[in-house]
């Protein structure tokens, strides 16, 4: 019996091609004009071009690219207005900037809205302020954040207290509203001094340590590292020993981030004196 074939997918019956369709050709991105308010991501030490696409702030991402002064790079991108509210759209433009330029450069982070007038007035910014941004790159020169935030049951450590001090225990001739307030002394105490250990024994391998206010009445702590990138495996794992050694409180590890914690960029008159660490 001779062997029959089917015609491949997308070829004609009779031995032709089907005719395809032309592609159309990808979409030119729209010109940047240097006029009008520009937002800015961050600065790097950098002088070659840099341009990261189409992922920057707004609704739709928008052209991100560098402008460059006397060996410094600004990020920025055209901006939605001259105040960007923080929707999740914007947020998560500002964010995949500072993560892609992460992979490969030292940051000084602008705080989430920052805006300048104009093209021009970022260049201004990078000559007049040139000495002191450059002084804080070299600064944190090869090293990133991360972020530990502790939380917590109360009522667990109540129970673990109880359970290894029995004289934590209500006496019988003790007032119920006097032994809640003992206790309560007491777990507090026992918190404070975990979160102080916590810190010692992580601050070793950090160069510098910034605790922010807990947030809601189950975080402990709230803190931000900034570390040596080659130290990085050294400092999670510290973390994990730690997180280990407890059932008491959950722990959330965040990062690497750009060092925002640790940089304070004030735009201003004055630029040269609105760069510190």
């Amino acid at each position: 019996m001779p062997r029959t074939t089917r015609p491949r997918k997308g070829a004609a019956r009779g031995g032709k091609r089907a005719p395809q369709a032309a592609r159309p050709p990808p979409p030119e991105p729209e010109p940047v004009t240097p006029d009008g308010p520009r937002y800015l991501y961050g600065i790097v030490r950098a002088t070659a071009a840099l341009e990261l696409g189409r992922i920057g702030v707004g609704t739709v991402p928008t052209q991100v690219y560098a402008l460059h002064e006397s060996g410094l790079a600004a990020l920025v991108s055209e901006a939605p207005g001259r105040v960007v509210d923080p929707t999740r759209a914007h947020l998560l433009g500002h964010q995949r900037v500072t993560e892609h330029l992460l992979r490969e450069h030292t940051v000084l982070p602008a705080a989430f809205g920052t805006v300048l007038a104009s093209e021009a007035q970022v260049r201004d910014l990078l000559r007049t302020a040139h000495d002191a941004l450059a002084g804080v790159l070299e600064a944190l020169e090869g090293k990133v954040e991360l972020g530990l935030k502790v939380l917590w049951h109360r009522e667990h450590l109540v129970q673990r207290l109880l359970l290894e001090d029995a004289q934590l225990a209500r006496r019988d001739d003790e007032p119920e509203a006097e032994h809640e307030q003992r206790l309560a002394s007491a777990v507090e105490d026992r918190a404070g001094r975990d979160m102080r250990a916590l810190l010692e024994g992580l601050r070793p391998r950090a160069v510098a340590l910034r605790e922010h206010p807990p947030v809601g009445e189950r975080m402990l702590l709230n803190a931000a590292f900034l570390v040596e990138r080659t130290g990085l495996e050294s400092f999670e794992e510290k973390v994990r020993s730690l997180a280990a050694r407890s059932d008491t409180y959950a722990f959330r590890f965040t990062g690497p981030w750009a060092p925002y914690s640790f940089v304070d960029v004030r735009l201003g008159p004055r630029d040269e004196d609105a760069v510190g660490t």
